[in-house]
């Protein structure tokens, strides 16, 4: 059996971002391999070295998608130097934000069966991933307290996480995205900012009053 080469590097990923953005505006179905072919400036012969089918070229295209917003929230998490609010802002903003506008929104249904045909639960496991993550940040900075629930950190990051798919659904562009969690945030946790922090702030504030 002879294999096929792999694209190295950026040429791969440059071929997956292409290919993404044409089956979020297009959908799955309309898209074609002379459509993909184009948008990744390769020869439709020339893409088919690299990707066998459709199918496996839109598995790999999500799954970039998804391991790409999995890295960047991780580092929106992990900045230390930002607040409990911003990095969970942050980590809102890599995980549902990026694509805002990239996507057609007749064509969302479509695609979300077509990844759960072809993924199996890939993107529910890392939405299970990010949940945990989310729960664990909620739950060191103590901001279930400050949100009133008493069932505790995970049942916030589960509320939070489906505001944040809903409204990437519902706003036209990132900086409305941004916005529109930015409130929902501050609603959850009464307009205050969990963690160590809240003591620099205040002390900040009162030199800045004086």
């Amino acid at each position: 059996m002879t294999t096929l080469p792999e694209p190295a590097g950026d040429s791969r990923t440059n071929i997956l971002e292409a290919a993404a953005k044409v089956f979020l505006r297009y959908g799955y179905k309309k898209t074609s391999m002379d459509d993909l072919a184009r948008a990744t400036g390769f020869s439709r012969q020339g893409l088919y070295l690299h990707f066998k089918t459709k199918e496996e070229l839109f598995r790999a295209a999500i799954l970039n998608i998804v391991e790409a917003a999995s890295s960047a929230y991780r580092t929106a998490l992990d900045r230390s130097n930002l607040d409990f609010f911003e990095r969970l802002l942050g980590a809102f903003e890599a995980f549902h934000g990026s694509h805002i506008g990239q996507f057609n929104e007749q064509y969302v249904d479509e695609i979300l069966t077509a990844a759960s045909s072809l993924l199996g639960d890939a993107p529910a496991q890392y939405e299970k991933s990010f949940i945990a993550d989310v729960t664990k940040l909620i739950a060191d900075a103590g901001g279930s307290r400050l949100a009133g629930l008493e069932a505790g950190a995970q049942d916030v990051a589960e509320m939070l996480c489906a505001t944040s798919y809903g409204w990437k659904h519902r706003v036209a562009t990132p900086a409305e995205y941004r916005d529109r969690m930015a409130i929902a945030l501050r609603i959850t946790f009464r307009g205050e900012q969990p963690g160590p922090k809240n003591t620099c702030n205040a002390v900040s504030k009162k030199k800045v009053n004086r």
